[in-house]
């Protein structure tokens, strides 16, 4: 899909028989069709002992890493350990330690999400609390790359295209002088909520396909044709 908005026209009064230059916002687009599945993981658990934390939150990370020993579907796995204090009278007194423990995870299909939901289900302790974010279909980064390459060139297609049919209407040479290329607008996420559920249907969500545009300023240069 193209879209084309002329913006301006410098030429002479006798612009038929001058040079003429033509600048013009071009705008592609493509459809995206989503190929990940998005979740957050997050795990918290609360004791006076930090040691019983840092045995439990490790277990779910050796998990993890056993599910997925390349990184090719969740990332994060560091911790935080912090100890909390109430203040009473001017002293402070320590209540608990508190670890929690992030995970970012993108999966082909929601079986692969399962799995390793399934195996985190049963090595976690009831003490680990356990929150997953939406499960969200999303288009991934490989994607996404590919589909910036064929934005460019496809804008560089239709800035010819244009620069040909220029000369057509006016009776000039036009030619393509110069395409500065704007930013890509990327498909619109669905993104995890801030809020996260407590849990999460297993079924496939509903996938949708996404629109990736690509925008870029065309300058155009016309001269009267050699007799």
């Amino acid at each position: 899909m193209t879209q084309t908005t002329l913006i301006m026209a410098l030429l002479s009064p006798l612009w038929v028989n001058a040079a003429m230059t033509i600048i013009i916002d071009e705008q592609v687009s493509h459809s995206l069709k989503p190929d990940a599945l998005q979740v957050s993981l997050s795990f918290e658990e609360q004791s006076k002992n930090a040691d019983t934390i840092k045995k439990h939150l490790n277990a779910i990370v050796t998990v993890v890493k056993g599910f997925d020993p390349h990184s090719e579907f969740c990332q994060g796995g560091g911790y935080q350990l912090s100890p909390y204090y109430s203040y009473k009278d001017q002293k402070r007194e320590f209540i608990a330690y508190s670890g929690i423990l992030n995970f970012g995870c993108e999966f082909k299909t929601v079986e692969e999400y399962n799995a390793l939901i399934a195996k985190l289900d049963k090595a976690s302790t009831p003490s680990v609390h356990k929150t997953e974010g939406e499960l969200s279909w999303v288009v991934s980064e490989k994607n996404q790359n590919m589909v910036k390459q064929l934005l460019r060139l496809e804008l560089l297609r239709t800035a010819k295209t244009q620069a040909d049919s220029f000369s057509k209407e006016t009776g000039m040479e036009c030619n393509l002088e110069s395409v500065n290329f704007g930013g890509v607008m990327q498909p619109r996420p669905m993104m995890m909520k801030t809020m996260m559920a407590e849990s999460v249907p297993t079924e496939s969500p509903i996938q949708r396909d996404e629109k990736s545009s690509l925008n870029a300023t065309v300058s155009y240069s016309c001269l009267k044709r050699l007799p």
